[in-house]
């Protein structure tokens, strides 16, 4: 990744994570970006590495549509929209995106052909991709993605921050305690 493009996204990551942060670990940087020897690189690709990824990933559904929770029978993708209709028992139709892939770019920055074809691939696959070219587009894209997370969703990733935040200050407070014993 270019150096202002990063700058750019670790300015954004930073304010993901202090404005989410119970959603701060479901938003990745797929590392790809080709470091090393061939041999590693070979290692990268067999362990999956995959050109052309977005820069970064956020693995939370966001609907448009939420009436209630219900269970989902099957979705089918909405053609040309890269967005997914699910259908549920009660015929109730909600449209949304799985995901959402991040890509960032200078504002004179242009998508490789291989960047083109894994975002035609993630839309495919009912997630939604966005070119980010500054911090405001940033801010308010993944803004007005994240008011379309359910709000059954958000209690239930704010739950599980808190058990395992929870869990973490336990096994701090055990090591302490250890290393006083030891003292």
């Amino acid at each position: 990744m270019k150096h202002k493009e990063s700058d750019l996204q670790i300015r954004c990551v930073n304010w993901f994570r202090y404005q989410y942060p119970e959603f701060a670990r479901l938003m990745e940087h797929p590392k790809n970006e080709g470091n090393g020897n061939r041999r590693q690189g070979a290692i990268a690709k067999a362990e999956g590495v995959t050109k052309g990824v977005a820069d970064l990933i956020l693995h939370v559904p966001s609907f448009d549509t939420v009436e209630a929770e219900v269970p989902v029978r099957h979705y089918e993708i909405i053609p040309g929209t890269g967005m997914c209709s699910f259908h549920h028992e009660d015929k109730m139709r909600v449209v949304g995106y799985n995901s959402l892939a991040i890509e960032m770019k200078t504002p004179t920055g242009t998508q490789s052909a291989e960047q083109k074809e894994w975002q035609r691939l993630f839309e495919a696959a009912g997630g939604l991709y966005i070119i980010v070219r500054s911090y405001d587009d940033f801010v308010s894209d993944v803004t007005k993605y994240m008011l379309n997370v359910p709000v059954y969703i958000k209690a239930k990733v704010k739950e599980a921050a808190e058990t395992i935040q929870h869990e973490q200050d336990e096994r701090v407070k055990k090591q302490l305690k250890s290393f006083v014993k030891k003292s």
